[in-house]
């Protein structure tokens, strides 16, 4: 009985053993295999993080796709991400190489460092980007980022060896290359040295915090020798997220240069949207695991734009639902848009209910032809304005004053009168600056951004113009398509025995706005006196109607010459109708190419706000790149003749 149970005891240990000592298989020896080199959170909540992989591991050697990575933030999964190899990335990579050229690198240690690193930039991308630097008794910028390589080539095979060694120096004058360059956001510096520092002005302390300021990893290579101790260069490498690598001799600097070239490369940026836009600090773990290979690592920040919220809106780790709905784009654009009309009801019922005055005598007396000028025009603008009280009415008072000595309030009014609208130019100006103050205002508050708010305010300021525009010829055209039916009306009276006063009384009484109101005006400044001429003349500047300027010069003809009029008025309707006729007939031959001159117009537009808002990311390299920027200049060149030549094709002289 005793010898069964020693059995099974010892079959247990071997068990544990196996379990226990054997070598890691699929999740065995996880933080050994990656690391994280930067986490990028200046376009928060939209983090980026970037990995790299340990010397000697096997995952470097797999091609990982984004079902091998586990992204978790707070012990949350992220499921909404993406991943790319930095050498799917289109944005150059900034590289410095930064050669020790003191004494001790005289002869074959040099040259063998001139053509390591000639074969670490043939290894990189062509759109990569490199700068040569050099260090001795001084520091020395053979050149500046540039993706030509014969310039680099020339730069690196002119170096000479000399002096002591300012490796500080070097380390903080290459870091100072990315000062200007904020188009590069891939920054890295290839230090090679083979001995300690012994000319620098700067401290090991200023060389690494002008790197971790310009955001630069620090890859080192240590040329190994019996006086030689590389701890500062490790420890650069070490604090700016970089790796040291130790060479024997100088003929192994090829391999070493290769070795970075590829850890560069094999670089993963993962992306994605912060699951905890309000916490105070948040912690990110990636693993990657394939073929029974794993890796982690982890990393810890603070939010950067983290605002306590009261402790009566905090419902365990997160925040109310109602309240994470204003962290989307929707809906802060519902939001604002709700704003806007709300502002704008409230300023049209803020002017339907202030108290407006009877006009006056004068003021009525003014569509008989009566207008004040000089002085007198500006104390009945004065006066007009008393019949409003409050605040509203000292305001329209001020404009009125202001505006009429420019010539501004009879511009506007006749705008105003041609449009149909009652409101009164003071009235209009008012409401015009307020909307612009306004929306100005709620423009730059939602927005903190003065490009959106300029924009904001040119769209105001075009809009109520844009709407007199319509106005007036939504008016006009109703005009157009009662005026023949009036003509006929007035020769039908005419032959009926009707004087011209009786045929005009006729259509006003018989028609619409706005044909009836022109033509009430018509009647009562000839009824006051003021002859036919004059009082035809003054609508058709009024409506600036082709149209009625052929029935008051076809009128005013007759008056002079003699004949029939209401043979002349049938004319005239007939003349109207057939242009009318025409006009409509080319409409509709034109008004497919119209349609297709609408659709190719707008259609770059719109697919170009489709992609601004679906995958930013992509539809930003044609702002952020010098090659996006001269495509865009080309295509918005190519669309202005396009638009040139279209409407050159469907305007249809008649």
């Amino acid at each position: 009985m005793k010898m069964k149970y020693l059995k099974f005891i010892t079959i247990l240990l071997v068990v544990f053993s196996i379990c226990f000592f054997s070598p890691g298989t699929a999740y065995g020896q996880e933080s050994q295999e990656i690391f994280i080199t930067k986490a990028d959170f200046s376009n928060y909540p939209k983090v980026e993080v970037h990995i790299n992989f340990k010397e000697g591991s096997e995952l470097e050697a797999l091609n990982l796709t984004q079902e091998d990575f586990t992204v978790l933030e707070n012990g949350e999964e992220v499921r909404d991400f993406s991943i790319k190899g930095l050498s799917e990335i289109i944005d150059p990579i900034g590289v410095v190489l930064l050669l020790d050229t003191s004494g001790s690198m005289e002869g074959q240690p040099i040259e063998d460092a001139a053509s390591s690193a000639l074969l670490f930039m043939d290894e990189m991308r062509s759109i990569d980007e490199f700068s040569v630097v050099s260090f001795a008794d001084e520091v020395t910028v053979h050149s500046s980022f540039t993706s030509d390589r014969k310039k680099l080539r020339d730069s690196i095979l002119q170096i000479e060896t000399m002096g002591d060694t300012s490796l500080f120096d070097g380390v903080f004058t290459a870091s100072d290359q990315f000062k200007d360059r904020d188009d590069i956001k891939y920054r890295y510096i290839i230090l090679l040295s083979d001995g300690m520092d012994t000319a620098s002005r700067y401290t090991l302390k200023d060389a690494i915090n002008k790197a971790l300021q310009e955001e630069v990893s620090i890859y080192s290579i240590a040329l190994l020798s019996s006086e030689f101790n590389p701890d500062n260069i490790r420890n650069i490498s070490e604090s700016t997220g970089g790796e040291m690598l130790e060479a024997a001799s100088s003929s192994d600097l090829k391999e070493l240069y290769k070795t970075i070239s590829k850890k560069i490369i094999n670089q993963y940026r993962i992306s994605y949207t912060s699951l905890w836009p309000n916490a105070e600090d948040i912690e990110i773990s990636i693993s990657v695991g394939k073929d029974k290979i794993a890796g982690s690592a982890e990393t810890s920040y603070e939010n950067p734009y983290y605002s306590p919220v009261p402790e009566e809106f905090v419902v365990g780790p997160e925040r109310p639902f109602y309240l994470t709905l204003f962290d989307k784009l929707w809906m802060r654009i519902i939001v604002y848009v709700t704003i806007f009309i709300a502002v704008a009801l409230l300023l049209c019922a803020f002017i339907l209910f202030v108290p407006a005055r009877r006009k006056s005598l004068k003021e009525s007396a003014k569509i008989y032809g009566f207008k004040a000028e000089g002085k007198e025009a500006e104390e009945e603008y004065e006066y007009e304005e008393k019949g409003r009280r409050g605040f509203f009415g000292w305001v329209l008072g001020v404009i009125s004053r202001a505006a009429s000595r420019r010539g501004y309030i009879e511009y506007f009014d006749f705008r105003l009168k041609r449009a149909g609208m009652s409101i009164r130019a003071s009235e209009f100006i008012a409401l015009h600056l307020i909307g612009i103050i306004v929306c100005s205002i709620a423009a730059y508050y939602f927005s903190r951004n003065i490009f959106l708010t300029s924009f904001a305010a040119i769209i105001v300021v075009l809009v109520p113009f844009l709407i007199l525009n319509i106005k007036s010829s939504q008016r006009l055209t109703r005009f157009h398509e009662q005026l023949p039916d009036a003509l006929q009306l007035i020769s039908g009276s005419l032959k009926a025995g009707y004087s011209f006063s009786q045929a005009l009384r006729m259509v006003v009484d018989e028609s619409r706005p706005p044909l009836s109101d022109e033509f009430k005006r018509i009647l009562s400044e000839i009824r006051v006196g003021l002859p036919e001429r004059e009082a035809l003349d003054h609508v058709s500047q009024r409506i600036s109607s082709e149209y009625f300027q052929w029935v008051a010069t076809a009128i005013n003809v007759q008056r002079e010459v003699g004949g029939n009029l209401a043979e002349v008025m049938d004319t005239v309707a007939d003349t109207i109708r057939e242009r009318d006729r025409v006009l409509n007939r080319i409409k509709a031959l034109t008004s497919e190419g119209k349609l297709s001159a609408i659709i190719l117009i707008i259609l770059p537009i719109v697919v170009g706000m489709m992609m601004f808002f679906i995958n930013r990311e992509y539809i930003s390299l044609l702002v952020t790149t010098k090659v996006g920027i001269i495509m865009l200049i080309i295509a918005g060149f190519l669309l202005i003749i396009g638009i040139i030549w279209i409407v050159k094709i469907i305007n249809v002289k008649y």
